[in-house]
Formats: structure tokens, sequence, C-alpha cells
């Protein structure tokens, strides 16, 4: 293998790499937020029950969802472009 060609594979793999710490960083920090608010708001209805309750339960779920869908594009996307670094 050429010299030019370790360096190049040197610099894929650092950039691999430095974007796999990236995912790791915001995939701990987003499951940080979500457990968060997911016990915020778990003490809140428990302490504020009422009629509403149901309600606030199902928009707090569809919140989680909505921020896992995210969550999974991301790292989708992360895969595709590792799937085609790797090749």
């Amino acid at each position: 293998m050429s010299e030019a060609l370790k360096l190049e594979r040197n610099q894929d793999v650092a950039e691999l790499q430095a974007e796999v710490a990236r995912m790791a960083d915001m995939v701990c920090e987003a499951t940080r937020q979500a457990a968060l608010d997911g016990i915020g708001s778990a003490l809140s209805i428990a302490v504020d029950r009422t009629f509403e309750t149901p309600d606030r339960v199902r928009d707090i779920a569809n919140q989680v969802l909505s921020r896992a869908s995210i969550m999974q594009g991301e790292i989708d996307r992360f895969m595709a472009v590792a799937r085609s670094q790797r090749h």
C-alpha cells in the first residue's frame, strides 16, 4: 500500500471516529434530557391529577416519540455515511 493511500485511509478513519464520538455524545445528551423531562413530567402529573391527566400523558408520549424519531433519523443518516466510507 502506498504511503499516500495509507495517509488517506488514516484520515478517513480519524474522520469516522470523530463522527462516531459526535453521534455518541448527541445520543447520550438526548437520552439524559429525555429522562429528565420524563421524570419532571411524571412528577407533575402525579401531583396534579385532573380530568386532563390522560391528555397530558398522551401529549408527553407523543413528544417522546417525536424525539425518538428525530434521533433515529440522525442514526440512519450516520450509518449511511459510515457504510459509504467503509467501501
